[in-house]
């Protein structure tokens, strides 16, 4: 009896197309050693993509390609094609027969019954070489799909196959079909996985005054669960991303989605990146504790994700970062340093609940900031070691942020590409930002919306002068009311959007609210929310700041 050689776990199986050759090769070893003198496995092409749409009777244009090629130790047989090579399978062949009608054939005597061979000069040559007498030919089938074709031969002192053989063979086959269809239901996954992953990344990353370029890729062979990200965040900040999930194929796909979805949520929030952290930390472990039914809320697996958050600021030319799992941050500066900030380590997210620590880097204009997600396999990243790569790799790609990144990703092996995000910094021109202390005095209101017109009129924003003039008298006014300490006043004219933000040292955060018909007040929030794009509260470590941002064509 033929033993079915059983897929590589999952845990080891990537799901490509070099797990079917491996398969294959696995089940030729078997058939030789119980049944045949050499045998070949060929498979159709769309099995080796995980095509599960393989019609039957088999469309006479569907190619096929030689999986595997194994003859008994001691003989020397070659094959008519190389592992991989496109395999003909010519008309009035048995081999074309038995995949058209899907019935086995058993050829007795190959130099009797063989004037087909004429048709087929290449497998006909080598069938004589090897002094092949009788063979089988045997489709493999799985739920009406044909998966491939399996041909065995015996050779000179060998007895001819009987018909206790071909049946032997047809129940081989039919194992060989089930484990390859166990082979090829992974790839399907996993092309399904990177078809979800891409489609839920972003087609363009943003263009930020922040960045002069930037450039994000995630590895063809992953998990699925890799993902990259540029955030606009208040202030002409942004956030760079980048993280892994856990697990593999479509489930790491959707929670790849999904962890992303919370992170804008929360970078939006004007959060810290080790805030951000701390609360996926506590997401990840909530959504791990079971029910009370014992299920778990969700099928999707967050714990064990690992994930890299790094804010920049053009304003202040310094960036701030957090990270869970082996994440890592490399900064190559515009002399050519490079170097991997110590970032804190800390485990993956919903591990131990532990905070999250940050490092804070200067960033000169021209900075590129690489950032790289960690593997499962990857616990203890080595910052100096992969600086020193980096190293290497800029200096053989230059400063270009596209040939960096493909140049990292040609140096990790197969099976372990990260994602990678490569951005350079550049700072917001001093010229665009304008500060203004003010008093804590009701007359610094109208100070603040004259002090507003004239640096409009210096930007050339005359057409915002009236809004942001109005913007600005209601915020100060609610710092000065409110706020017991000094309050500044800055702008900001970054690209297309014009910044406007009030700092204070009061910690409340304003609430808008729909004033009713007899309320005297609180229509301000309701005024500046209509006159703006976008507004909010970033907390500080002295109080909070309320900014707005609003568009113009300047």
């Amino acid at each position: 009896m033929v033993t079915c050689i059983r897929p590589e776990p999952e845990s080891t199986a990537l799901g490509t197309s070099t797990d079917v050759f491996h398969t294959a090769d696995k089940l030729a070893q078997a058939a030789v050693a119980d049944l045949a003198d050499f045998v070949a496995i060929e498979v159709s092409e769309p099995t080796l993509h995980g095509d599960v749409s393989t019609p039957r009777p088999l469309c006479s244009g569907t190619p096929f390609r030689r999986a595997a090629f194994q003859s008994k130790p001691g003989t020397d047989v070659r094959p008519a094609y190389a592992v991989g090579d496109v395999s003909r399978i010519p008309r009035a062949t048995p081999y074309r027969q038995t995949l058209v009608d899907l019935h086995p054939r058993l050829i007795l005597d190959l130099v009797r019954d063989g004037r087909w061979l004429v048709h087929d000069p290449t497998r006909a040559h080598r069938i004589r070489e090897a002094q092949a007498h009788s063979a089988m030919v045997v489709p493999m089938i799985v739920g009406g799909a044909v998966l491939g074709l399996v041909g065995m031969y015996r050779r000179a002192e060998s007895a001819p196959f009987d018909v206790d053989d071909l049946q032997a063979a047809i129940r081989f086959a039919e194992r060989a079909a089930q484990c390859l269809d166990v082979v090829r239901g992974r790839i399907q996954g996993r092309v399904h996985a990177r078809l979800l992953q891409r489609n839920l990344l972003p087609e363009v990353l943003p263009s930020l005054g922040a960045f002069e370029a930037a450039e994000g890729q995630v590895p063809v062979e992953g998990s699925g669960g890799e993902w990259f990200d540029i955030i606009p965040l208040s202030g002409a900040r942004a956030a760079l991303v980048v993280g892994a999930t856990q697990g593999r194929g479509v489930d790491a796909a959707v929670g790849m989605s999904q962890l992303r979805a919370m992170i804008v949520a929360l970078a939006i929030q004007d959060l810290a990146p080790d805030e951000i952290l701390a609360r996926l930390d506590d997401m990840a472990n909530r959504l791990g504790e079971p029910l009370v039914s014992g299920r778990l809320p969700s099928d999707v697996k967050y714990a064990g994700s690992s994930c890299l958050c790094v804010v920049y600021d053009p304003v202040t030319g310094r960036c701030i970062s957090s990270r869970a799992g082996a994440s890592q941050l490399v900064v190559i500066r515009p002399d050519g340093v490079v170097s991997a900030p110590g970032l804190p380590s800390h485990p993956t997210l919903g591990s131990d609940g532990h905070p999250y620590e940050t490092t804070e880097v200067d960033v000169p204009p021209g900075t590129v900031l690489l950032l790289k997600s960690g593997g499962i396999d990857d616990a203890h990243p080595d910052g100096d070691a992969t600086a020193e790569h980096l190293r290497e790799v800029v200096n053989r790609s230059g400063p270009d942020v596209r040939k960096i990144i493909e140049s990292a990703r040609r140096d990790v092996a197969p099976g372990h590409e990260p994602a990678l995000l490569v951005a350079r910094a550049q700072a917001l021109d001093a010229k665009n930002v304008a500060s203004l202390a003010l008093p804590s005095d009701p007359a610094a209101v109208a100070a603040a919306r004259a002090w507003t017109r004239r640096q409009l009129r210096t930007w050339m924003l005359d057409e915002l002068a009236y809004t942001t003039a109005l913007i600005v008298s209601e915020l100060v006014t609610n710092a000065i009311r409110y706020a017991t300490g000094p309050t500044e006043l800055r702008l900001i004219n970054d690209g297309h959007t014009l910044i406007c933000e009030v700092s204070d040292t009061n910690g409340a955060v304003p609430r808008l609210h729909k004033a009713r018909p007899s309320d005297e007040g609180g229509r301000g929030l309701s005024i500046v929310s209509e006159l703006t794009q976008h507004r909010g509260t970033r907390l500080t470590a002295y109080g909070k700041t309320v900014w707005t941002e609003q568009s113009h064509s300047t």
